[in-house]
């Protein structure tokens, strides 16, 4: 045989080899995007305030003229706005008449006939780009969690069907009225973060933290989330960390400080104050009992606080504790210790989303719960 035909047999061969693997990222890519197109799906469904809303409607959100700390979220609003002047007439055309079709299925035709073609664009814009960062945020926390765990025949099945197991958990999270264009940007650019500090690529992570506060406030935690995530790797902070993470405070609060003195003449106030009225609401029934509907009014499902499902999750979420690698324990705890009292203080009763910076350590935790059960010989 020449070698030629000996070189083009032994590609033969190793494509053979490859091709089971290829089949199974192809299937597992269109089941994440199925998971995050509901997910999606839910969010517009959700989003009823896009039209009408006095202060935070698209109209008002691609302007400019919403009020603090809304406006403080500059990112996702200028790239959707500069997106939509730029994209071609042969393009946009069919987004809008799709735009307008997404509307009328979501929020009835009323909205629809009330939106012009700029943001009918803009909609379309908002969503496709929110189930792109969604269906990016699902890889990474695979690539995340498979860094964090040893990769083993048991462990595979958690690995790779737990972010599917996210994105549905995710569509009963959204707020029965509102949304907001940032929240998959902001997932996305954690998770993006997170994976940076877990492969050591510690100047990758500067430029990540700059979008992160651009795109909103409470990227100025994420190097504190860092730091604790490197101790938690080797129980300790070597030198050159503390400078790591001294630069990566250095981008978040040049960013947090410009945008205040940009914004500073700006209508509105810094923060929103909600105590009372959270303090209300979780200490009646409402909570315990939600019910939300994802995709159509008269399937419901439980909210993630209704006793139906919330012992469940905490314990999934707990579950083997003490085994849990430190840098999965520590930063779940450091995050909700910060993360929750922001959220009585600062959010509006029910908004899931603002827990957003404990999801990714939320997550990572349940995972090890769910391969450490399927390791357990006692349930099988």
């Amino acid at each position: 045989m020449k070698s030629g035909s000996i070189g083009q047999a032994v590609a033969l061969e190793g494509f053979k080899a490859k091709l089971p693997r290829y089949v199974y990222g192809s299937m597992l890519l269109f089941l994440y995007a199925i998971a995050a197109s509901q997910a999606v799906a839910s969010f517009a469904y959700k989003w009823t305030t896009i039209v009408e809303h006095p202060e935070y409607s698209l109209d008002k959100i691609l302007s400019g003229t919403l009020p603090k700390p809304y406006a403080f979220r500059l990112l996702m609003r200028n790239v959707v706005e500069w997106t939509a002047n730029k994209v071609p007439d042969a393009v946009a055309g069919p987004l809008i008449e799709r735009s307008r079709q997404a509307l009328e299925a979501t929020q009835g035709a009323s909205y629809a006939a009330l939106m012009n073609d700029h943001l009918a664009l803009a909609y379309a814009i908002v969503l496709m780009s929110a189930f792109v960062f969604l269906l990016l945020s699902l890889f990474l926390l695979r690539h995340v969690s498979r860094i964090v765990f040893p990769v083993t025949t048991v462990s595979r099945i958690a690995l790779d069907a737990g972010p599917i197991a996210f994105a549905l958990l995710l569509t009963i999270s959204y707020r029965a009225h509102n949304g907001f264009i940032y929240d998959h940007f902001e997932l996305f650019i954690f998770l993006l973060y997170l994976l940076f500090v877990l492969s050591g690529r510690q100047f990758m992570a500067l430029p990540v933290l700059a979008l992160a506060i651009l795109n909103k406030e409470t990227a100025v935690f994420f190097p504190l989330f860092g730091a604790v995530v490197r101790w938690g790797l080797e129980r300790r902070l070597r030198s050159a960390d503390v400078l790591v993470v001294a630069r990566e405070f250095a981008v978040v609060f040049i960013g947090f400080i410009a945008i205040r003195f940009f914004l500073k003449d700006h209508p509105g106030v810094t923060t929103e104050w909600h105590f009372f009225t959270n303090i209300d609401f979780w200490l009646s029934y409402r909570p315990w009992l939600a019910v939300t509907a994802p995709h159509f009014g008269l399937l419901p499902l439980p909210k993630p606080t209704n006793i139906v499902v919330l012992g469940a999750f905490l314990t999934v979420v707990f579950g083997y504790w003490r085994e849990k690698p430190d840098c999965v324990r520590w930063p779940l705890l450091v995050t909700a210790a910060i993360n929750l009292p922001l959220f009585i203080l600062f959010c509006w009763q029910d908004e899931y989303r603002n827990l957003s910076l404990t999801f990714p350590f939320v997550y990572l935790a349940a995972v090890h719960t769910w391969i450490r059960y399927f390791s357990d010989e006692r349930y099988l």
